[in-house]
């Protein structure tokens, strides 16, 4: 039996519902790793949706969805970043998220969607695409460096009070 093709295209508002089940499915790995530090946000997918759903309208923002044959397996959300005198860099596309599906993880489906990040960050105008990593999120960490992508800076907190 041959796998499914892989195609990686431009989200619609017809999947909604995916982006709201990945995106959700995201902030609660991230969780995971460190509930001090990240918070799933109350609403759950609906929040997602909703949030979606208005960034979906946005000439900056490109949402891209991967699928296996007719099944959606991950997601990738790039947007076009101000300069920011806070963050002290330039402007640029920033890749705010990418997930693949817990089963359908090891398949190259990552590295894909990583690619077609790339190609709208160039479509955006962009000369760099930006990204942070959970510190504890090895895999997806090796994802990124093997392609080309590098550290720049490293995110440090405490929780303070009682």
């Amino acid at each position: 039996m041959t796998e499914p093709s892989l195609t990686v295209r431009r989200a619609t508002g017809a999947d909604l519902a995916v982006l709201a089940r990945y995106g959700f499915a995201l902030a609660q790995l991230h969780v995971g790793f460190d509930g001090d530090r990240f918070a799933a946000p109350p609403g759950g997918e609906g929040a997602y949706a909703a949030f979606f759903r208005e960034e979906l309208q946005r000439p900056e923002v490109v949402l891209l969805i991967a699928e296996a044959g007719p099944q959606p397996v991950g997601y990738a959300f790039v947007r076009m970043e101000p300069m920011s005198l806070v963050d002290i860099r330039g402007a640029g596309a920033w890749l705010h998220d990418i997930y693949v599906d817990p089963q359908a993880r090891s398949g190259g489906i990552g590295r894909r969607l990583l690619e077609a990040a790339k190609q709208a960050a160039l479509d955006l105008g962009s000369s760099s695409l930006m990204l942070s990593a959970s510190s504890q999120n090895l895999a997806a960490r090796h994802l990124f460096e093997r392609a080309g992508l590098r550290p720049t800076m490293v995110e440090m907190r405490i929780e303070l009070g009682a």
